[in-house]
């Protein structure tokens, strides 16, 4: 590495910029299980805090690392870790900012939340061991060990900070203390959680990306006039609450892109065929590929729906029920006057041109059709494509005389 890049690294906000989108992607984690009289915070007393309804507070702290270990994977969270004393540092800068320090650590709980791997980390072990049997000696003993085992100055000082405290008060506030490790994939965790109310996985995506843009819009806002973004459980409801409809109501069917793979031989499909008697296409046009291409495009995506539960089956049904409907009244409109000359005893060979010509007007009409797919439109291509899995399928025709023609196709 150059000393240029060196310097130009030093001065990138890369590290920093994702440390605190993630301490706001962690406090959507948080908001999002609020109970009714909960308020949380972020960037007001801690990175977040949550004041609960009987008064109590919990306040959270996030470390990032994009820091890697040989194996890829995100760095441990060592015993002597700089994020971890820093931390625990501050919260004793605050007990002891207080003219109540036991009431304020009666009050107030601690979480340190990081994406960092715990790994056998010494003071983790005597922390969970202090939980269960009180002995606070076991603790000050590993603290004044790592303060002797460490060279760097700075961690020395956080742990000689932290020791300061009075027995009494570093009891108190080891027993309120949580360190959360390997809390990673969090923007996972929160569509996870969405997924309670969402229940179909691109509706949970959908509403997260509304819940995030909206809630960043909101914390600019309110820290720009009132220095401070803090809601409750009924301010997430009312301004937040719209995001959530796309849950509650139809939405777009996502249309993808799948790989087409066409049959071998295009023209034994019944619905070119069809097209191909009636004269709209020619044996071995361009548009044979075109519209097997549109057909596939419709038959790969509707398959897709239906096994996601974006659309239920009889929802595909109605709307194949629907455009053979318009396909009926318009096929039943065309064929009226050469139906006539039939019953009147006209032979249906003397009628072919009347009869082709009719067909094109059949399909050059129900191509101009936007079918309705749920609360919205399937698109003009896709109504195209539809026409021809229909056509296809043998569930509707051009020629007057479609259903003998090609039922043993």
């Amino acid at each position: 590495m150059t000393k240029k890049q060196s310097v130009q690294q030093q001065l990138t906000a890369g590290p920093n910029a994702i440390g605190f989108d993630y301490q706001f992607y962690y406090f959507m984690y948080l908001a999002l299980d609020l109970s009714h009289g909960d308020s949380i915070g972020f960037e007001v007393r801690d990175d977040v805090h949550i004041q609960k309804n009987d008064g109590s507070v919990i306040l959270f702290q996030g470390k990032h690392s994009i820091q890697t270990n040989t194996s890829g994977e995100v760095q441990n969270l060592t015993a002597l870790d700089l994020d971890l004393w820093k931390t625990m540092s501050n919260w004793v800068s605050m007990i002891e900012a207080e003219s109540d320090r036991y009431a304020f650590l009666v009050k107030n709980s601690f979480v340190l939340f990081t994406n960092k791997n715990e790994n056998f980390n010494e003071f983790i072990t005597a922390l969970s061991i202090f939980k269960v049997d009180g002995d606070y000696s076991i603790v000050a003993l590993k603290l004044r060990e790592l303060a002797k085992k460490t060279t760097d100055k700075i961690i020395k000082k956080y742990l000689k900070h932290i020791l300061g405290l009075k027995v009494k008060e570093a009891k108190i506030f080891l027993s309120k203390l949580t360190v959360e490790t390997g809390v990673d994939d969090i923007i996972t965790k929160i569509k996870n959680r969405l997924m309670k109310t969402a229940r179909i996985a691109a509706i949970a995506d959908a509403i997260f990306d509304s819940l995030y843009t909206s809630m960043q819009t909101a914390k600019y806002l309110d820290i720009k006039d009132r220095s401070k973004f803090e809601i409750s459980f009924d301010d997430f409801n009312n301004r937040f609450g719209r995001c959530f409809l796309v849950a509650f109501k139809e939405r777009a069917l996502p249309k993808r892109d799948f790989p087409i793979l066409l049959p071998e031989d295009l023209e034994t499909q019944t619905f070119i065929k069809q097209l191909i008697d009636i004269g709209e296409i020619s044996p071995g046009s361009k548009q044979v590929i075109t519209y097997t291409e549109q057909m596939l495009k419709v038959l790969n995506n509707f398959s897709c729906w239906v096994e996601e539960n974006l659309l239920f089956p009889h929802e595909s049904e109605k709307c194949d029920s629907d455009a053979i409907f318009l396909w009926q009244n318009k096929f039943n409109s065309k064929y009226r006057e050469i139906n006539k000359k039939l019953a009147s005893g006209t032979a249906i060979v003397d009628l072919e041109e009347d009869i082709r010509a009719a067909a094109l007007d059949i399909i050059d009409y129900l191509r101009e059709q936007n079918l309705d797919i749920l609360e919205g439109k399937l698109g003009i291509d896709f109504s195209n494509g539809h026409y021809y899995t229909l056509s296809d399928k043998l569930r509707l025709g051009w020629h007057l005389d479609w259903q003998n023609k090609y039922q043993n196709s």
